[in-house]
């Protein structure tokens, strides 16, 4: 991978472009890998989401609409441009029953 995350955060974010599922085509980066979908937002014809996008060990957040709620419109008519943002993985801890 020649560019940096910064380069690429740049790349979406002057790409405008109308939903994070278009992110894979802007970037071309083989090491990128869609690792998780956070804070889903519902608005009455969609939702927007962050999703995680992880390149090498580090992480790059594209916040859009991902789910489109009405079947007669397509991400360009929301009006919405995706925001590109760098992350970071934060551990939890959870717990299960004790088998």
């Amino acid at each position: 991978m020649s560019e940096t995350v910064k380069e690429i955060i740049e790349l979406i974010n002057g790409a405008k472009i109308p939903s994070p599922h278009w992110v894979e085509d802007i970037v071309g980066c083989e090491d990128l890998k869609h690792v998780a979908s956070l804070d889903p937002d519902k608005h009455r014809w969609y939702i927007c989401t962050t999703e995680v996008f992880q390149i090498g060990d580090e992480f790059i957040g594209v916040f859009g609409p991902t789910t489109l709620l009405s079947e007669g419109m397509g991400y360009v008519d929301i009006g919405h441009t995706c925001e590109a943002f760098e992350m970071e993985r934060v551990p939890s801890v959870t717990y299960k029953i004790k088998e």
